[in-house]
C-alpha cells in the first residue's frame, strides 16, 4: 500500500448497505465508546504482526544465506533468534487480549483506556530506559533497536545515514496509522477527564463492537448516534478535528525525509545527491494527502477558512494518493529493489537484475512485484461497494492496515537483498539461529 494509502483507510464513507454487526455483537455499550477502545487496541496487534514478520524475514535470510547482519551493522552478540521474536509477538498479543478481558469485566471506560495507554508507555520505557537484568539478558537486540529508533529521530548530521536506520524509518512509515491511533487515543483520554464517570454507558466491551456504519461515518454521523453522547464519544468527536493526531501521522514520513536531506549532504557524487533529493520528494508527496485529510475532517465544522466542500477535498485527496502510489511503486522497483535493469531477453532474469539471491524460488520476484503493486493500491477498495458490503468499513480498514504491514515485511526481503548485492555481500556461511 502506498504511503498515502494509510490516510484513505479512515475517510468516512456513507454506504447504502452495511452488514448487520448486531448479529455478532450485542450492543450494550455506546458504539462510539467501543470505537475508542478498538482504536487504541489495534496498534498493539499491528506491532505484534510486524515483529512476527521480521522473524520470518530472518528465517528467509538464514535459509538463503543472505548476510543481513553485515549490511545492518549487527554484532554477533546482538543477533536475535526468530523464535524469541515470535515469543515477543505472542506476548504482545496476550497483553492486548488481557486488556480486552478487563473491558469485558465492565471496568470503568476511562480507567480501561488509561490502562491501555500506560501499557504502551511501559513498553517504550522497557525499550529505551530500563528492563530487569534477568529479562534484558534475553533481549540483546533491544539496545541496537533503541539506538536505531533514536537515531531516526535525532540523526547524526555529520555522516551519511546508516542503512539500518533507513530500514527502521521505512518500517515506521508503514506503521504511520499506529502513530495516529495512539495519539488520537491519548487525546481522547486527556479530554475525557473533563467528563464525569456517570456519562459513560455500561456494558461489556466485547459484547459491544461498534456497528460498521457508525465507525465509517465517524464524526459526521451525528444523526445515527444517541442524543446523549458518552464522554469518550464526545472526546473522540473533538479529537478527530485536532491537528496533533495528523502531525503524528506525518511524523514517520518527515523523519524519513530528513534522513534523505542528511544523506544528500554527504553523498559521494552528484548522481547520488540528486537521487536522494528525488527520494525526498517521494516522502514529501505524502504530505498533501495528510493536509487534505485534515481539511476533510474540518469540512463539516463551518470553518470560514475552508473554501471547498467535502467532495472537493476527497477528490484532491484521491489525486494526491494516486500520485504518491505511482511514485512509491516505481521507486520500490528501481531504487529499493534494483529491478528493471536491462539485460538479455533470452535469460530468465530479463527485466529483473543480473544477480538474484532468491533465484531458486520460481516466480518469486514477479510475485513480489505484483503483491507490492496490490499493496500500494489497496486503498482504492474504499470506493468499492462490494468490498464494503462484504467486509464492512470497519473490518475493511483493519484488513488494509494488516495488508500494509505484510507488504512491508515482503518489501524488507528484497530491500535487504539489494543492499547486500550493492555492497558485495552476496552470501555468507555464518550460522543464523532459527
Amino acid at each position: 500500500m502506498s504511503v498515502a494509502g494509510a490516510w484513505l483507510w479512515d475517510i468516512p464513507a456513507v454506504m447504502s448497505e452495511q452488514p448487520d454487526m448486531e448479529e455478532l455483537f450485542r450492543p450494550s455499550m455506546d458504539p462510539e465508546t467501543a470505537e475508542v477502545f478498538w482504536t487504541v487496541l489495534r496498534p498493539g496487534y499491528l506491532i505484534a504482526l510486524f515483529t512476527a514478520g521480521w522473524a520470518l524475514n530472518i528465517v528467509v535470510f538464514g535459509r538463503f544465506r543472505v548476510d543481513y547482519c553485515t549490511v545492518l551493522g549487527i554484532a554477533k552478540d546482538e543477533v536475535v533468534s526468530p523464535y524469541r521474536l515470535l515469543i515477543l509477538a505472542a506476548t504482545i498479543c496476550v497483553a492486548m487480549s488481557s486488556y480486552r478481558v478487563i473491558l469485558s469485566a465492565e471496568a470503568p471506560p476511562v480507567v480501561a483506556l488509561w490502562s491501555i495507554l500506560l501499557g504502551y508507555a511501559a513498553m517504550l520505557c522497557g525499550l529505551f530506559v530500563w528492563l530487569p537484568p534477568t529479562v534484558a539478558r534475553h533481549v540483546p537486540w533491544r539496545a541496537p533497536l533503541a539506538r536505531a529508533l533514536w537515531r531516526c529521530i535525532c540523526p547524526d548530521g555529520g555522516r551519511e545515514v546508516p542503512f539500518v536506520e533507513v530500514l527502521v524509518a521505512d518500517g515506521l512509515t508503514s506503521m504511520a496509522k499506529v502513530f495516529f491511533d495512539l495519539s488520537l487515543g491519548a487525546c481522547v483520554a486527556v479530554s475525557s477527564l473533563d467528563h464525569p464517570f456517570s456519562t459513560f454507558s455500561g456494558g461489556s466491551f466485547l459484547d459491544n463492537m461498534p456497528a460498521a456504519q457508525d465507525i465509517a461515518l465517524g464524526s459526521n454521523a451525528t444523526s445515527m448516534v444517541p442524543a446523549a453522547r458518552s464522554g469518550l464519544g464526545a472526546a473522540m468527536k473533538q479529537c478527530r478535528r485536532q491537528s496533533v493526531p495528523f502531525l503524528f501521522w506525518a511524523l514517520p514520513f518527515l523523519i524519513r525525509a530528513r534522513q534523505c536531506i542528511v544523506t544528500s549532504r554527504h553523498a559521494p557524487d552528484t548522481l547520488s545527491r540528486d537521487l536522494q533529493r528525488v527520494n525526498l520528494l517521494k516522502y514529501l508527496s505524502a504530505l498533501p494527502v495528510i493536509f487534505f485529510s485534515l481539511c476533510y475532517a474540518h469540512s463539516g465544522s463551518n470553518m470560514s477558512w475552508l473554501i471547498f466542500m467535502p467532495d472537493d477535498f476527497e477528490a484532491m485527496w484521491a489525486l494526491s494518493a494516486v500520485i504518491n502510489s505511482i511514485f512509491s511503486f516505481m521507486w520500490d522497483l528501481v531504487m529499493d529493489w534494483g529491478l528493471l535493469q536491462p539485460g538479455d531477453k533470452q535469460q530468465s532474469n530479463w527485466g529483473l537484475r543480473p544477480v538474484l539471491l532468491f533465484r531458486g524460488v520460481w516466480g518469486f520476484y514477479h510475485i513480489c512485484v505484483v503483491l507490492n503493486l496490490v499493496g500500494r493500491t489497496l486503498w482504492s477498495l474504499r470506493w468499492s461497494p462490494q468490498a464494503n458490503l462484504f467486509l464492512g468499513t470497519f473490518f475493511l480498514a483493519s484488513f488494509q492496515q494488516v495488508a500494509e504491514v505484510l507488504r512491508r515485511c515482503l518489501w524488507n526481503v528484497l530491500r535487504v537483498e539489494w543492499e547486500c548485492i550493492k555492497k558485495g555481500v552476496h552470501r555468507t556461511d555464518q550460522h543464523f539461529p532459527v
